[in-house]
């Protein structure tokens, strides 16, 4: 009796009634099969790989499950896909798999011709090998490895995200969503999935597992190593209990998870260290809030096996010991380059504790609060310091997740962990990291790509940088520099490519190609470097996070496809790089996606700022004020497609890309009514017609500003000259200058 065998066909069994026993039958599978394991097994000569979500399917695949090839496994792919959506005919499926039964089938591909260990073992004869935890994801083929057909991807590093309520598993989309349909201001938490692996360590060998991305970072930094001299942890075989997975073992497989947010705590070390007394020290700074591990995330069985979710928080929290909220003498710090926040400066990209810290709260002797915005001085009072403030903190935090088992312990004594992130939202859920650089590099002009983003937008998967080595308990090493990268398991040869041209997830990316990559300091995590070794590190983000994320934000989304781009929201000029809709940044509407009111206009030549001086995201997030119901709607083609207009919008305006003249003003898609017929006025005058995506585009040149002499939160900008536009998918842009005709102006 197989275990395996009647876990799967108890699924099979629940699903065919929902359209799943005509998808599979309409490929000579019959999953409602007396004899189950046979049929799995039996060669299946009529499978229609022109059927919707099974375009990607390996080619060389010929039966329901592949012993050991999971992207070879039909059942596996048409169970995890989430493109596989509906019937033979089109029909919608009614039901789809749980995580459960996704599962199950993945242990039936490796246990049901189960190997040894020897087995394993002869396949890769001289190499080290081990028991690997890696985040795992079967993707479609576009987001694969190869690019060659759907397969796993699986990385020794997992990202999952913070919310404010719990997790939402999505079966049509085979994961989770951030969205809570109860609450436009609320975040789901995003969790993340790991699965135990024997694995064994080879160089870089694309044509073998990998990595994806191979070499990417050679493009942007010389004396970069090969990924061929690299040493990579391939998994091989997953691990799981029960004697169906090696053979002459009852397995018994266990995970445990480790994290720890130390945030204040290094922002008190690093402040002693250079001279100023806070009111704490060690150990009173050794224990919560200072640093905590309970409450930031745990296996949750009832999601699914392997699945380790955040736990649900208030996005910002106040500090406590004891049931008091903790306070802290604030610094001089004269230099003040990010005021009014606290800089912890440091001389390179290493960080030792976060960059930017909340301040602006204050407490007098008899522990009255003070809310710093009030205080038209801000900065003035923040860059001299000699004030307590109250502590905040964020339930982020990065950690471990190792695997044991007692019956390998002699035979493979080698555990190496997987670096398990808890990490900011994600404000674009519909987009990722991977998607956006390689298009970047591949597909927008020369001319364009240095008009758009400020650095390169590296995924943390491209980074070759060690994990946190300082966190306790860990065995992490210093010379484990590919534990972001994404693998595949090893391929039997060079796999036929099928189409690509198939449906993007729309669901939380846990594998660290939808992450942001590492510079000054980072969204996602940071780095830092200890006795010489470079390495990642949560603590180095601002404390709490949403201090840190006013700068990443005005900086021409400093990390596109998580970070909105919200440069035109403030009184200083930031250029533009993606821009975000009236609606998203609050200009119209009110659901700004950061709880603060975009530029709106006061007349022909007057526009109203926020400030930025006075503009708080911490108390954003203490006033449930953040949103995603509106940027999580934009998918990746919208999100390119705006980049490429906002780039060369500024080349049809003859400005720098980091001009500090011409702001943004107003950025929508052309609907019906007014926009329509100025498009067609715009159009009939230029004799050009657009086409693809269109958007309405309005630009100021300023004159000059003042503060609100009402309110000195927001600022009145005088403009000089107005220009508007219109943009489609050509590089020929509609431009109207004050008291002009419309022109069609070429770009790149």
């Amino acid at each position: 009796m197989s275990e395996l065998i009647d876990a799967v066909g108890a699924a099979c069994r629940r699903l065919a009634p929902a359209g799943w026993g005509d998808l599979l039958g309409a490929h000579g599978l019959d999953i409602t099969a007396a004899d189950l394991r046979a049929e799995l097994l039996r060669p299946l000569p009529d499978i229609r790989r022109e059927a919707p979500g099974i375009e990607d399917f390996a080619a060389e695949a010929t039966r329901a499950v592949e012993p050991g090839r999971p992207a070879h496994s039909l059942l596996l792919h048409a169970f995890a896909s989430p493109n596989v959506v509906s019937g033979p005919g089109g029909e919608p499926l009614r039901d789809f798999p749980t995580l459960d039964e996704i599962a199950a089938v993945e242990n039936l591909v490796f246990g049901i011709q189960t190997p040894s260990l020897a087995e394993i073992a002869a396949q890769f004869p001289g190499t080290l090998m081990a028991i690997a935890v890696f985040a795992a994801e079967y993707r479609p083929g576009p987001e694969t490895v190869h690019r060659r057909h759907a397969d796993m991807c699986l990385s020794r590093t997992g990202v999952a995200r913070v919310g404010t309520s719990d997790a939402l598993y999505d079966g049509a989309r085979r994961g989770f969503l951030p969205f809570d349909e109860r609450d436009v201001h609320a975040f789901r938490v995003l969790p993340a999935r790991y699965d135990a692996y024997l694995a064994v360590q080879l160089r870089g060998r694309f044509e073998l597992f990998g990595p994806m991305n191979f070499d990417l970072g050679q493009a942007f930094a010389a004396g970069v190593a090969s990924d061929e001299t690299r040493n990579f942890w391939v998994p091989v075989h997953k691990l799981f209990n029960g004697s169906e997975c090696l053979r002459g073992l009852e397995l018994t497989v266990e995970l445990t998870a480790h994290h720890v947010n130390e945030k204040l705590r290094r922002v008190h070390r690093e402040l002693r260290r250079i001279g100023h007394d806070t009111g704490w020290e060690e150990p009173q700074i050794d224990g919560p809030p200072f640093i905590f591990t309970e409450g930031i995330a745990q296996f949750a069985p009832q999601l699914g096996p392997g699945l380790l979710a955040p736990l649900a928080h208030p996005l910002v929290a106040e500090a406590r010991l004891d049931g008091e909220p903790v306070d802290f003498i604030v610094p001089p710090d004269p230099r003040g380059d990010f005021s009014p926040s606290l800089t912890i400066h440091s001389a390179g990209l290493a960080r030792h504790a976060p960059e930017y810290v909340h301040v602006r709260h204050a407490v007098d002797e008899d522990g009255n609060v003070e809310d710093l915005n009030d205080d038209p001085g801000v900065v003035q009072r923040v860059n001299a310091g000699g004030y307590r403030a109250r502590h905040y903190l964020d339930f982020s935090g990065d950690g471990w997740i190792a695997a044991s088992s007692p019956q390998l312990a002699v035979q493979v004594p080698r555990n190496v962990p997987a670096y398990s992130l808890v990490t900011a939202p994600d404000f674009y859920p519909n987009c990722d990291q991977r998607e956006l650089v390689e298009w970047w590099l591949q597909r927008v002009p020369t001319a364009l790509r240095e008009r758009v983003w400020q650095t390169p937008p590296l995924t943390l998967s491209d980074e070759r940088i060690a994990p946190n080595i300082e966190l306790p308990g860990s065995r992490f090493r210093g010379e484990d520099d590919t534990v972001t990268a994404i693998v595949s398991l090893p391929l039997a040869g060079v796999p036929q490519q099928r189409p690509l041209e198939v449906a993007s997830t729309q669901r939380h990316a846990h594998l660290p190609d939808g992450a942001a990559g590492i510079f000054a300091p980072g969204w996602d995590t940071s780095v830092d470097e200890t006795g010489g070794v470079t390495h990642l590190a949560g603590y180095g983000l601002g404390s709490p996070f949403p201090e840190d994320s006013k700068l990443c934000a005005a900086l021409s989304s400093f990390w596109p496809a998580v970070a909105p781009d919200a440069g035109r929201s403030f009184s200083q000029v930031f250029p533009t790089a993606t821009p975000l809709t009236d609606a998203e940044i609050g200009s119209v509407g009110d659901l700004p996606w950061d709880g603060v009111a975009g530029p709106r206009a006061l007349g022909d030549d007057v526009v109203e700022y926020a400030a930025f001086d006075f503009v708080d995201y911490v108390r954003s997030a203490l006033e449930h004020r953040f949103t995603l119901a509106l940027t999580g709607q934009v998918d990746v083609a919208e999100y390119q497609a705006r980049v490429l207009v906002a780039a060369r919008a500024y080349v049809a305006l003859d400005v720098p890309p980091d001009t500090r003249q011409w702001s943004l003003l107003s950025f929508r898609a052309v609907g019906d009514g007014v926009d329509a017929a100025e498009l067609a006025e715009a159009q009939a005058q230029s004799q050009v017609t657009l086409g693809g995506a269109r958007f309405r585009l309005e630009f100021g040149r300023r004159a000059s500003q003042a503060p609100d002499p009402q309110d000195h939160r927001k600022v009145r900008v005088q403009l000089a000259e107005r220009a508007t536009m219109f943009a489609g998918a050509e590089p020929q842009l509609l431009v109207k200058r004050a008291g002009g005709a419309w022109q069609a102006v070429q770009t790149v």
